[in-house]
């Protein structure tokens, strides 16, 4: 019962208290909580956590942040505005976080995030266009 009892007391530390006449609201936050939790108690088994402990708030702003990051690209209606800069595009954590970021092939063309010439190359995680020599240019800082 002792891990029962304690994933209780970390979800109720930082409980979503969003109220709503939807009687299944309350049951997806705290699903999410206790997703968020066990994420952390995942992060605390491996070995990027001895090295750079954080705590729960931090994995829960996190989170949030990769979240509130991936729903500011919708496009609004009507003409479009201009070109976004690739930096604001995608999360620096994300773009250089050295995991599964893979070449494809895209079919139609887009603008190398690096030098910005057009090629039919993609980050498979980034979803920003680049070249196959630009490739290592664009995930180092």
């Amino acid at each position: 019962m002792g891990g029962v009892d304690r994933t209780d007391q970390n979800v109720g530390k930082y409980r979503v208290a969003i109220r709503s006449k939807k009687w299944w609201w309350a049951i997806f936050a705290y699903c999410l909580d206790v997703c968020i939790q066990q994420e952390w108690h995942l992060y605390l088994a491996t070995e990027a956590a001895k090295n750079n402990p954080l705590d729960l708030l931090a994995i829960r702003s996190r989170v949030v942040r990769v979240y509130l990051g991936r729903a500011s690209h919708h496009t609004a209606p009507g003409r479009p505005r201009g070109h976004v800069s690739v930096d604001k595009r995608v999360l620096e954590e994300i773009r250089f976080d050295r995991l599964d970021h893979l070449v494809e092939l895209w079919p139609t063309q887009l603008r190398c995030g690096a030098c910005g010439k057009k090629t039919k190359h993609r980050c498979s995680k980034c979803k920003v266009g680049v070249h196959d020599r630009c490739f290592r240019q664009y995930h180092t800082k």
